[in-house]
C-alpha cells in the first residue's frame, strides 16, 4: 500500500503487540503539509533552560511544524489517526452520558498509546489564550504550572487564510485596527493522571482550547477536538496497530468529512446513512455486540 511522504522523521518506539482485528482502512486521500517552508519557532522572550530543551526536542521530532493541534496530522498524515469519541458523528455534547463518554475515550485512547509505545504522556503545549477573561482563568486552573515556551513566526495575512483568528484583516490587524500579537505557546511537564485528562478533554469541548499531549521525547502527539481525537504515531505501523486496536471508535468508512483509519460500516449504519450507532447505555457504560469485541485496555 501507497504512503504519503513527508520530510518529517521520528525516533521509532517500541511497543507491546495489540490483540489482532482485520486491517482498518486507509484514507488515501490526505494532504501533506510542507513543513520545509515554515518559519522557525522562536523562544518567547524570558523562556527558561527547559523551554528551549522542548524547543530543540520539538525541532527533532516536528521541525517545520507549527504547535497548532492541527498540524501534526498534517505533517505525518500517514502515521495519523482519527477517534470519534461521540456517537453518531456528533460534536456537541447533550447530556451528562455524553460527557461521560467523552472523558471515558480520551482516556482510553491515551492509554492505549502509552501502553503501545511504552511511553508516557509528560509534555502538554497550549495555545495562550491573550484576552483576559474567565475562559483563561479557566485554562490556568486546570494547568496552573504552565511556563511561557515559543512564538509563532509571522505570517503573510495577505496570501494565506488567517487560521489564528478569523476577526484580523488581510494586514494581520482586528477590526479596531489594532495590531494583533503574535500567537504565543505555553508547556508544562510531569505525569498525566486520569483526573487531568478528564480537565483537559473538556476545556476542548467546552471553551475550544487548542492544546497537544505529547510523551517526553515527542514522538507522538495527541488532540482532542468536539466529537474526537486526532492521534499520530511515530510511524504507519504504529498507525495501523492503534487504528486496530481501537476500530470500534474509528469513523465508519464512507464518513464525510477528513478521517485517516476507517472500520467497516454496520448494516444498521449504511441503514441510517452512516450514522454511528450508539454504543452507549443510559448509565454511559460501553454495550457490547455493536462493532466487535472491545479489546482496549483498561
Amino acid at each position: 500500500m501507497r504512503m504519503a511522504q513527508t520530510t518529517n522523521s521520528c525516533a521509532r518506539a517500541t511497543y507491546r503487540q495489540p490483540p489482532r482485528r482485520p486491517r482498518a482502512a486507509l484514507w488515501k486521500d490526505r494532504p501533506v503539509t510542507d513543513t520545509d517552508s515554515t518559519p522557525p519557532l522562536t523562544l518567547t522572550p524570558g523562556g527558561s533552560p527547559r523551554a528551549q530543551a522542548l524547543l530543540d526536542r520539538w525541532n527533532v521530532q516536528w521541525q517545520g511544524v507549527l504547535p497548532w493541534r492541527w498540524a501534526p496530522r498534517e505533517a505525518r498524515p500517514e502515521a495519523w489517526v482519527r477517534f470519534h469519541t461521540l456517537t453518531e458523528g456528533r460534536q456537541q455534547i447533550r447530556h451528562r452520558r455524553d460527557a461521560r463518554a467523552v472523558r471515558r475515550r480520551f482516556r482510553r485512547i491515551v492509554r492505549a498509546v502509552e501502553q503501545l509505545t511504552d511511553l508516557p504522556a509528560m509534555v502538554i503545549v497550549f495555545a495562550d489564550d491573550p484576552r483576559p477573561g474567565p475562559l483563561r482563568d479557566r485554562a490556568l486552573s486546570v494547568l496552573p504550572h504552565l511556563e511561557p515556551w515559543v512564538t509563532d513566526p509571522p505570517m503573510d495575512f495577505g496570501t494565506d487564510v488567517d487560521w489564528q483568528d478569523s476577526d484580523r484583516d488581510e494586514d494581520g490587524e482586528d477590526e479596531d485596527g489594532k495590531e494583533w500579537p503574535l500567537p504565543t505557546h505555553s508547556f508544562t511537564t510531569g505525569p498525566v493522571e486520569d483526573r487531568l485528562l478528564d480537565a483537559l478533554v473538556m476545556l476542548v469541548h467546552e471553551q475550544d482550547d487548542d492544546l497537544i499531549l505529547l510523551a517526553e521525547d515527542l514522538s507522538w502527539a495527541i488532540s482532542a477536538y468536539d466529537g474526537g481525537v486526532d492521534v499520530v504515531m511515530c510511524d504507519p505501523d504504529e498507525a495501523a496497530n492503534l487504528a486496530d486496536w481501537l476500530a470500534p471508535w474509528l469513523p465508519p468508512s464512507g464518513w464525510p468529512g477528513a478521517y485517516s483509519w476507517s472500520r467497516s460500516a454496520t448494516t444498521r449504519e449504511m441503514r441510517q446513512g452512516l450514522g454511528v450507532v450508539d454504543f452507549d447505555d443510559e448509565d454511559g457504560n460501553e454495550q457490547e455486540g455493536h462493532v466487535g469485541e472491545d479489546t482496549t485496555p483498561t
